[in-house]
């Protein structure tokens, strides 16, 4: 009797996949791919491990052959053979280095405190960008106009979301609470100064205060606790907040811009998400066009096109009409409209028009200038007075902007 040849059960790709090493410092690599600004120090120069791997005439050349290569990797252009030649070896040597960096993070003999994140990203750009597709973080890497446009996944906001808050959070003075937290008469864990007598149905055992209760008996004499001698601190109304965020992604808020726009919307949604509140986060991102931006694609906003602040606002309006609960708008924008949705008006006139609708809406308007140039100083000015409640701000590095963000959430 024959017996059939038995066949092992082909094993799962995840776990095949063995630990390069880069998966200790791989959040931090991404935050640094997002945000080229963000410059970090570290005692391990990774560019030792590169000039081991090629030629001493090289090595004297390298800052130069090193600042070609970038510029190749990142951008999609025309270079002579001459170069192509040196930038292959130099490639080679990357690769050679980038395995042994790898091997030094696998065997800890390199910690993630000796490493500057920035550095490895100028010098292993591809090979970060692939590491990063293989842990998820990356969907994928497109060359558009002469450059490459790397386009995130939700698990990468995500992950880039709790990096900013935490940035966000370091050295923040929390005094009391933001526009959730009223002064109004409700029910919430928070204790105002105000004593009521106490109601098993309304408070809770945290706003109870029994010095306040036991001080009633000492009054009469006698230090008893009864239950209708008991008082408690007068609860805060916890109210609901409908944040819309409008991002202009016109062509000129690419840089600095676009990225410090980011971040404070991933900051944001991040601490509404931790702190666990009923508040809502709706993210419109706006130029000559207005759309609202889905869960998990913050990060892939591309700047382009032209600027229709009034749209945005239009847009602001209709969902807060629709939503129940404070609106907290914040405008972000760089410079004066270029754009109108109405035939009829302006960019100007329409940006001022819709302004003052908005006093249709319960809703406060934060306008966040990136730019301070006069016409749009005016013009912002304007819009703050037209809505009715509102507050401006100019930030000269809109890098900062997620720290003001937060502040004004959690303060």
């Amino acid at each position: 009797m024959s017996t059939l040849p038995t066949t092992d059960k082909p094993e799962c790709g995840l776990c095949e996949r063995v630990e390069s090493g880069i998966e200790k410092i791989a959040d931090d690599l991404l935050y640094s791919l997002f945000n080229p600004y963000n410059r970090d120090q570290g005692e391990f120069d990774v560019t030792e491990l590169i000039k081991k791997h090629i030629s001493e005439e090289m090595v004297k050349d390298f800052e130069m052959l090193s600042s070609t290569f970038k510029e190749f990797t990142k951008t999609f252009g025309y270079i002579s053979n001459y170069w192509m030649d040196k930038i292959a070896d130099l490639k080679e040597a990357k690769q050679k280095a980038w395995e042994e960096l790898k091997e030094m993070l696998r065997q800890e003999m390199l910690s993630r405190e000796q490493l500057s994140m920035s550095q490895i990203v100028d010098n292993f750009f591809d090979e970060v960008i692939e590491e990063l597709q293989d842990l998820g973080y990356i969907e994928k890497v497109e060359t558009r106009f002469h450059r490459k446009i790397v386009s995130y996944t939700a698990k990468a906001e995500k992950v880039l979301g709790e990096k900013v808050l935490s940035l966000s959070l370091q050295n923040l003075e929390k005094k009391h609470y933001g526009e959730h937290e009223t002064e109004k008469i409700g029910v919430s864990i928070f204790s105002s100064e105000r004593l009521v007598e106490f109601d098993p149905y309304l408070h809770t055992f945290d706003n109870l205060d029994i010095p306040e209760s036991l001080l009633k008996s000492a009054i009469r004499g006698e230090i008893e606790f009864e239950e209708r001698e008991m008082v408690a601190r007068q609860p805060k109304h916890s109210e609901k907040c409908v944040y819309v965020m409008l991002i202009d992604v016109s062509d000129s808020m690419r840089g600095r811009k676009i990225v410090g726009a980011i971040e404070a919307a991933m900051c944001l949604k991040r601490a509404i998400k931790r702190g666990g509140s009923n508040d809502e986060l709706r993210v419109v991102a706006f130029n000559h066009r207005v759309r609202e931006i889905k869960e998990g694609d913050i990060l892939n906003l591309e700047p382009r096109g032209r600027t229709d602040i009034g749209l945005a606002l239009k847009k602001a309006r209709d969902i807060l009409r629709e939503s129940s609960g404070t609106g907290i708008i914040f405008l972000i924008s760089d410079g004066e409209p270029t754009s109108s949705f109405n035939p009829y008006l302006t960019p100007w006139r329409c940006a001022l028009k819709e302004a003052e609708k908005l006093r249709n809406v319960d809703a406060r308007l934060q306008v966040i200038m990136f730019g301070k140039e006069g016409r749009f100083l005016e013009l912002c000015k304007n819009i703050a007075k037209l809505s009715g409640k509102a507050n401006l701000f100019h930030f000269s590095d809109p890098l900062n902007l997620k720290k003001f963000v937060i502040k004004r959430f959690a303060r």
